[in-house]
């Protein structure tokens, strides 16, 4: 789908925890053209903890795996199911934010979105969190400068939320933009002309 709005700086906004978001990193990561992603947050009665039963938001999931699929191309590989445990939007936009608060967003990207729906990790839990970005935001040029992103790579709190009030409030900025464009779905890419294209129509701009 696709419809025009005023104009917009080139962006896509995304929900994390969608499948479409491993379709448009399979994709578009791969693309000459650097498109901001900015992690949004979709309407969900998942827990904060996590889904682990079934329910309406588990269904919902499915239905967006199944034409994530139907959408993909020759090397685009998606799970057959969704992952055992859903996670909450928020705490993996928030481990992205402060991620790309510090530079290495695209590269936390990666990381989120291959353990969620390749080796099917819980990324909504602080303690995988810790474990999996430690890599990609660490290095041996760290200075001890306090930050426990940086010296220890924690990104979200036990609360699951962000621990820098710059990555909390790039958050809210995310959300408003993609609030103000009508919530146009878990995928949505804004072009430079201010078009919104949507799920399948977002892969090909």
């Amino acid at each position: 789908m696709t419809t025009t709005i005023r104009p917009h700086s080139h962006q896509l906004f995304v929900d994390l925890t969608s499948p479409w978001a491993y379709l448009a990193h399979l994709r578009l990561d791969e693309a000459p053209h650097d498109l901001p992603w900015a992690a949004i947050q979709t309407p969900t009665a998942i827990p904060r903890t996590g889904l682990r039963g079934s329910g309406p938001d588990r269904d919902r999931l499915r239905e967006e795996l199944a034409a994530a699929r139907a959408a993909a191309v020759d090397g685009e590989e998606l799970p057959n199911d969704v992952p055992s445990v859903l996670p909450h939007p928020r705490t993996v936009a928030a481990a992205y934010a402060e991620a790309d608060d510090l530079g290495v967003g695209s590269a936390a990207r990666e990381v989120l979105l291959t353990a969620l729906w390749v080796d099917g990790c819980d990324i909504g839990d602080p303690e995988v969190l810790r474990r999996i970005l430690p890599p990609v935001i660490v290095t041996e040029d760290t200075l001890c400068t306090g930050d426990p992103r940086l010296e220890w790579g924690y990104c979200v709190s036990a609360a699951r939320e962000p621990l820098t009030n710059a990555a909390y409030h790039q958050l809210e900025r995310w959300q408003g933009s993609w609030t103000e464009l009508g919530r146009p779905g878990p995928l949505a890419v804004v072009d430079a002309s201010g078009a919104v294209h949507c799920g399948a129509a977002a892969l090909t701009v």
